[in-house]
C-alpha cells in the first residue's frame, strides 16, 4: 500500500496548451472548428466555448469581499459567508387564510415575514397582532406593494414597539406605473404623495427600508441583463436626485434603498448580472461620496415568471431551482422562489413547501451558505461580469444623456428597446432555438393540462406601456386549442407515412412526432412503406385528414411515378406534408407530387401548428 502511495505522489501529467485543447475539439467536430461553437446572447455578448487565463489578464480581479468595487459582496472578509435570507412570499386572497400559516412557516425555515399584500382582497382586515408568536422586533418584514404602501404604513403603526421594526416595506413608483400601463410622471400627485410618505416613514420607522427599485416588470417584459442593470441604476439615480430636493443626502437615500431583481434561466448570465450590478452601483456610490456602509444596499430577488409554463408544470420546480442556485451564487441578500403552480392557481401548502425547501436544500445540503462568491475567479464568470459591466454602463450613460429613466419611458424609447429583445426571445422559442422542456420540446400529450390561469400574463399585443409575457404562452394556447377540438370529437391526429426501412425514416419521423406534439397533435406511424400498396393500406385504415411523409433524401428521390400520381389524386381527401427542409428543384418536384408544405428544423412552430389545427376545425 505504501509503495502505491509513493508511486501516486510521483506521478506527473503532461501539460497541455490551449492550442492542444483546441486541436482536440476540432478533431471531434469533424467538418467544423471550435469557433463554430461560439454564440451570441440577448445581451449581444459573444460567448466562446473555451475561456483561459488570457481572458482575464487585462481585468482587475478583486480578491476579497468589501474591496475594490464590491463585486464579491459587501461583507467583511472574516464575516463573508453567503448569508442570504429565505423570504418566501405568502400568497393568499384572504387575510383569514394567510395569518394562521405565518407561525408555521417561520418554524419551517422561513426567516423573513414576506407577504404578497397586493394579492389580498381584504386589505382592511390586515392586523399583524392576529399572528401568534410573531415578534416583529426579531423577525424582519419584507412587503412589496404597488397599491397599498400608505395603508401598510398605517397598519404598522398599530404594532407595539414599532420603533424596533426592521426590514422592508417598499414600492417602486416608476416600475409600478410601467406595469400598470401608465407613463411615469415626475410631477404627478401620486409621485409627490409617495415622496411625502417616504419622509414620514423615515420619522416613524428609522430602521425600515422603504425605497424599492423593482426591475421585475422590465424582466417580465423581456428585458435582457444589460437593460435590467442599467434600469436599476437609472432608477436609483432618479430617486437619489428627487430626495435631494427634500434635503436628503445621497447616503441617507441609499440607507433606505433595496434593489429587487428577477432571476432568469441563463445560469451563468444571472450570476454575472448580480456581480456586475454591485460593481456599477459602487461606482455610482463613489460618485455620490457614499460611505462603504451606505453603499451596502441589500439585493433581493425572485425566480423568473417569464420562464414558467403550465405545461408539464413540475418542470417549473427544476427551473426555479436553477434560478435560485444562480441567485445565491450571485450574492443575493433575500430570495423568493416561485411555486411551480402559481401561474395557474393559488399556491397550496405542498407547492409552497417545495419552493421553500429548494432554498433549504441549497443551504443545508449543498452548503452554499459557507462560501462567499464561489464563482469568483472563474475565467468565464469574470469575463462575463466584465462584459456586462461595460455594456450596462454604456446603456446607463445613454439613458442619462436622454434625460433619465422617466424621460426614456415617456418617449417610449426604452419600451421599444425591450420589445426588440422580447420579440427575439419569442421567435427563438417559436422556432425552438430556445428550448422549454415539456413545452416546445419533449411535450407530454398524456398530461392533464390546467387551463384555468389565475395569473394570466398580459398578451404581447396589449396596449400597455410594457406588457409582460411568459415564453410558453403561445404553446399553451395551441395545446388548449387541441384539447378543445378533442372534446368536440375532432381530436387532431396526424398520420406519418414512414418510407423504407426504420433506419431510413426514424430520425425524421421522431422529429415530426415531437414537433406535432408541442401543438397537441398526436402522431400515428405507418408500418414500413416500400411500395404504393403499403401507403394505400395505411391511408385507407386510418382515414386521417393530414399525413406527413417521413424518410431520408434517398427515399424521397426514390418515389416512383405510381406513388406520385396517387398522391396527386388525393389532394382533395387529405393534406400531405413532408419531413425535412427541401429546396430548389427537389421542392418543385415535391409540390408537383401533391406535397403541400414541410416540417423542418428551426421552422416557426407556432405559425405551422396554428395552421395545421385549422384542418380539424373544419373537419
Amino acid at each position: 500500500m505504501g509503495e502505491n502511495v509513493k508511486e501516486l505522489k510521483n506521478q506527473t501529467f503532461q501539460a497541455y496548451s490551449v492550442m492542444d485543447w483546441e486541436d482536440a475539439a476540432n478533431q471531434t467536430l469533424k467538418n467544423r472548428n471550435i469557433d463554430s461553437l461560439s454564440r451570441s446572447t440577448y445581451e449581444n455578448i459573444m460567448l466562446k466555448p473555451l475561456y483561459t487565463k488570457e481572458d482575464i489578464e487585462h481585468l482587475s480581479i478583486e480578491q476579497y469581499p468589501r474591496s475594490g468595487l464590491n463585486t464579491r459582496g459587501f461583507d467583511e472578509f472574516e464575516n463573508s459567508q453567503n448569508k442570504w435570507q429565505i423570504a418566501q412570499k405568502l400568497t393568499k386572497t384572504k387575510w383569514a387564510d394567510l395569518h394562521p400559516i405565518v407561525a408555521d412557516v417561520l418554524k419551517r425555515g422561513q426567516e423573513v415575514l414576506a407577504i404578497d399584500i397586493d394579492r389580498l382582497n381584504d386589505i382592511d382586515q390586515v392586523n399583524f397582532m392576529d399572528i401568534e408568536e410573531l415578534d416583529l422586533s426579531r423577525t424582519p418584514i419584507f412587503i412589496q406593494t404597488k397599491f397599498h404602501f400608505k395603508t401598510m404604513l398605517a397598519k404598522l403603526r398599530e404594532i407595539p414597539n414599532k420603533e424596533q421594526l426592521k426590514g422592508i416595506l417598499g414600492t417602486d413608483i416608476i416600475s409600478k406605473e410601467v406595469e400598470n400601463g401608465d407613463i411615469p410622471n415626475s410631477l404627478s400627485s401620486e409621485m409627490n404623495n409617495w415622496l411625502q410618505q417616504i419622509k414620514l416613514a423615515d420619522q416613524e420607522y428609522n430602521a425600515l427600508k422603504t425605497v424599492l427599485i423593482d426591475t421585475t416588470p422590465y424582466h417580465n417584459g423581456g428585458a435582457n441583463a444589460v437593460q435590467e442593470i442599467a434600469i436599476a441604476l437609472s432608477e436609483a439615480v432618479y430617486y437619489i436626485e428627487r430626495l435631494k430636493e427634500a434635503n436628503w443626502e445621497p447616503g441617507k437615500t441609499a440607507r433606505k434603498l433595496v434593489f429587487h431583481f428577477s432571476i432568469g434561466g441563463n445560469f451563468f448570465m444571472e450570476i454575472a448580472k448580480l456581480r456586475a450590478f454591485r460593481k456599477l452601483w459602487s461606482t455610482i456610490g463613489n460618485a455620490y461620496e457614499m460611505t462603504l456602509d451606505e453603499q451596502a444596499v441589500p439585493i433581493s430577488a425572485e425566480t423568473s415568471m417569464i420562464t414558467k409554463s403550465k405545461l408539464d408544470p413540475y418542470v417549473n420546480i427544476l427551473r426555479a431551482g436553477n434560478e435560485a442556485f444562480s441567485a445565491i451564487l450571485g450574492g443575493v441578500n433575500l430570495l423568493h422562489v416561485s411555486a411551480f403552480d402559481e401561474i395557474y392557481k393559488e399556491t397550496n401548502e405542498f407547492s409552497a413547501r417545495i419552493s421553500r425547501n429548494i432554498q433549504l436544500l441549497l443551504r443545508e445540503e449543498a452548503h452554499l451558505n459557507k462560501v462567499s462568491d464561489p464563482a469568483g475567479g472563474s475565467y468565464y464568470i469574470e469575463t462575463l461580469t466584465n462584459e456586462l459591466v461595460k455594456k450596462s454602463w454604456e446603456l446607463f450613460q445613454l439613458i442619462d444623456r436622454k434625460g433619465g429613466i422617466v424621460e426614456v419611458l415617456q418617449s417610449s424609447w426604452l419600451q421599444q428597446e425591450i420589445k426588440n429583445i422580447r420579440d427575439q426571445r419569442l421567435t427563438d422559442v417559436a422556432t425552438r432555438k430556445q428550448s422549454l422542456i415539456g413545452t416546445n420540446v419533449y411535450a407530454n400529450l398524456a398530461e392533464q393540462v390546467p387551463y384555468v390561469n389565475k395569473r394570466q400574463s398580459t398578451n404581447v399585443s396589449s396596449n400597455k406601456v410594457l406588457p409582460s409575457v411568459r415564453l410558453a404562452e403561445a404553446f399553451e394556447n395551441l395545446r388548449e386549442h387541441a384539447k378543445g377540438l378533442e372534446e368536440t370529437g375532432r381530436a387532431p391526429i396526424a398520420g406519418l407515412i414512414c418510407l423504407d426501412k426504420l433506419k431510413h425514416h426514424k430520425a425524421r419521423a421522431d422529429f415530426v412526432t415531437g414537433f406535432l406534439a408541442t401543438g397537441g397533435i398526436k402522431s400515428v406511424w405507418s408500418p414500413e412503406c416500400t411500395k404504393l400498396e403499403d401507403i394505400q393500406t395505411f391511408v385507407k385504415e386510418t382515414n386521417f385528414s393530414y399525413y406527413c411523409l417521413c424518410g431520408n433524401d434517398e427515399a424521397y428521390e426514390g418515389l416512383n411515378e405510381k406513388i406520385i400520381e396517387w398522391f396527386q389524386g388525393q389532394t382533395s381527401h387529405f393534406i400531405l406534408d413532408i419531413a425535412g427542409k427541401i429546396s430548389g428543384e427537389k421542392w418543385i418536384a415535391m409540390k408537383s407530387a401533391g406535397v403541400s408544405d414541410a416540417i423542418y428544423k428551426n421552422q416557426n412552430a407556432i405559425e405551422k401548428l396554428t395552421s395545421l389545427l385549422t384542418l380539424w376545425e373544419v373537419k
